[in-house]
């Protein structure tokens, strides 16, 4: 078939998402091998130093680390130290590492024995790693499939979110580790700007879209939250409770605000389709899995907000049904025409 000029030429970005996905990939697998020589500990904390959470039987429940408790030092460390805490080798199964922390106004000295993760661990990460792909792959299978403007966005959206679900290789050198926290997390915030993007694309491309100024629009603010990441990542500034509640509130308010219009577009975009077009490209289908995907972790996540000590069970797997957004939407992306 002969290709006029005025047609569009996606071959150099799928060629260009191939090699994308290959090292994604590649980075995804050394990650999962890497997995085995990974430690625990068995605490959250809530970006303020105060623990949010302790594992029943973990390391830090068995040192005696309690909700509540005020990290203070690491091994002599300030916790607010963020450039002498990056630059710490990684811990092995049987280090040691002595917290110190504040609990009820009186200061405390806990020591904490890392062990290998468990089964459960590296199943939770394996499977995570495994929805990783389901992002990375589908999106780009429709890409490769039908080529145009609505599949690369979603190959562009999926190649981000990836890396969202992926752990990565540990890193020994500090200034190539912070690099690499750099990229990846430019790639996950493009990703989240990109799922915006693909919703005005499809199944109608929005005639605003036409400009460059609304495109540019779309990912100022992932752009914004990026230099934020990537400043605190290159440069290690002090981890200070308002620098800690910035970047929180931050990324809060960036992320939670794409998603909440990107919910709003598609269930806009559903009701103002025709039903024979629902049908032809697929639309049920697409909004079945993204409500099929995102329910489980909504209820999991409001358990744990609204009651911390309970717990339904196998909610720490339910993340695994988010898988099913991509297969829905790829699916359904792969049935518009091609342009």
């Amino acid at each position: 078939m002969i290709r006029h000029r005025a047609d569009p030429d996606y071959s150099h970005g799928r060629v260009l998402f191939a090699v994308l996905a290959l090292l994604t990939a590649s980075w995804a697998l050394m990650g999962w091998f890497d997995l085995p020589f990974q430690v625990r500990a068995g605490f959250d904390t809530d970006g303020q130093h105060v623990v949010s959470r302790v594992e029943p039987g973990s390391p830090a429940a068995v040192a005696g680390l309690l909700a509540g408790d005020t990290i203070t030092h690491f091994n002599s460390v300030p916790a607010s130290d963020a450039a002498a805490l990056a630059r710490r080798p990684r811990n092995k199964p049987g280090d040691t590492s002595i917290i110190g922390i504040e609990r009820g106004g009186e200061p405390g000295r806990l020591t904490i024995r890392y062990v290998p993760l468990p089964e459960r661990n590296l199943f939770l990460a394996r499977a995570a790693t495994i929805v990783g792909y389901c992002f990375l792959l589908l999106p780009l299978a429709a890409c490769l499939r039908r080529p145009n403007v609505t599949t690369t966005v979603l190959a562009v959206m999926g190649t981000g979110l990836s890396l969202a679900f992926f752990t990565g290789p540990h890193i020994a050198d500090f200034t190539l580790r912070a690099m690499s926290v750099a990229i990846t997390s430019l790639f996950v915030l493009t990703g989240v700007a990109a799922l915006l993007h693909f919703l005005l694309t499809f199944p109608q491309r929005r005639p605003l879209l036409g400009r460059p100024v609304v495109r540019r629009l779309l990912y100022l603010p992932a752009f914004f939250l990026w230099l934020l990441i990537a400043w605190r990542a290159l440069f290690t500034p002090p981890a200070s409770s308002a620098l800690n509640a910035l970047t929180h509130w931050m990324a809060g308010a960036v992320i939670g605000g794409y998603l909440l219009v990107s919910l709003f577009l598609l269930l806009r975009n559903f009701s103002r389709t025709h039903k024979a077009q629902r049908k032809a490209l697929g639309l049920n289908w697409m909004l079945l899995a993204t409500i099929a995907g995102i329910v489980p972790v909504t209820i999991a996540q409001l358990v744990r907000a609204f009651s911390p000590i309970a717990a339904l069970p196998g909610q720490d797997f339910y993340f695994i049904s988010l898988g099913l957004i991509p297969l829905g939407w790829s699916w359904s992306a792969s049935r518009s025409p091609v342009t």
